[in-house]
């Protein structure tokens, strides 16, 4: 194995760190999440799409070391990763300047930008084989 294929395992298994991260805390923090999902996202039945989410993340996680679904798992977590965030972080709500909501407006609009770099990254392992 010569170390671009490693440095591509290693680059599909730090994707996949990144959801099962997100796994983890939606499920070890369930009812914080449904929180976010009902106050600020403003969701429908949060308590019917956290577990659906939970599922096709950790589904899609695990798919990305399967050959057979790896390049249909990483389109998905992109499209998820590009279009998810918007609800979430929302950074062009917060006025520009004023503290402490500048600094939220900071930190929310680095997650949005970063979310789309991750989902970036997921576009990238789709077409890369294993």
């Amino acid at each position: 194995m010569g170390w671009e294929h490693a440095a591509e395992w290693l680059g599909r298994i730090l994707l996949a760190l990144y959801m099962a991260v997100g796994v983890w805390n939606n499920t070890t923090g369930f009812n914080d999440t449904i929180g976010l999902m009902t106050n600020k996202i403003g969701l429908p039945m949060p308590r019917v799409l956290l577990p659906i989410v939970i599922v096709l993340e950790a589904a899609g996680t695990i798919c990305l070391f399967i050959p057979a679904a790896a390049m249909y798992a990483a389109l998905l977590l992109a499209l998820w990763c590009g279009t998810v965030p918007s609800l979430a972080h929302t950074w062009w709500q917060f006025p520009a300047g004023a503290m402490p909501v500048g600094e939220m407006r900071f930190l929310h609009k680095n997650l949005w930008y970063g979310n789309l770099a991750i989902a970036g990254g997921y576009l990238v392992l789709a077409f890369t084989p294993i």
